[in-house]
């Protein structure tokens, strides 16, 4: 009688096994698969630019930037930058010509004795009208200030370009947990 029991049961499990793998390759097309148009909680206040991958060109830019910038090596930030830059900190705000925004930045790394970035990940992304384009960095940035304390951030930078140059850093940040 177990045995009856036993063959039937797999017998089941077998046949629901089957359905289901029918059934999930349906259920899990797009609309956009089946011709119906996508329809989006939110909407942009400008229409959703259909963005490409972009240049790796502009991605070493930005990344030379950063790297620069944990270098010291400001004559080199300066040249990935454009003839302006709008910067966008944790409570900061500013547009900025070339030389004040080196200068800005020539101060802030002042504040640390040693920087080492664990590069996460990037991209580079142009609009389909190739007029938006944007590189974005995900990264570790662990420091020791001068007073010999160390800390890190997880921070990600979204870097506008125009013409082979960074003319806007956004930087988010997201603070680890204090340790219990």
């Amino acid at each position: 009688m177990k045995q009856i029991f036993l063959v039937a049961g797999l017998a089941f499990a077998l046949a629901a096994c089957n359905n289901e793998t029918k059934d999930a390759g349906k259920a899990d097309k797009p609309a956009e698969a089946s011709g119906a148009k996508v329809e989006y909680p939110f909407t942009p206040p400008t229409p959703y630019r259909e963005w490409q991958m972009g240049s790796e060109q502009n991605s070493l830019v930005a990344m030379n930037a950063l790297k620069a910038w944990t270098d010291k090596d400001f004559a080199k930030l300066g040249a990935n930058i454009g003839d302006s830059l709008d910067v966008t900190f944790d409570g900061f705000k500013a547009k900025m010509g070339r030389d004040s925004a080196v200068n800005f930045l020539k101060v802030q790394r002042g504040n640390y004795a040693d920087i080492n970035i664990t590069m996460y990940d990037w991209e580079s992304v142009i609009s389909a009208d190739k007029k938006v384009e944007y590189v974005t960095l995900w990264y570790k940035e662990a420091w020791t200030d001068m007073k010999g304390a160390k800390d890190s951030l997880n921070i990600i930078d979204d870097c506008k370009m125009a013409n082979g140059k960074m003319i806007e850093l956004d930087e988010k940040i997201q603070h680890f947990p204090a340790k219990k």
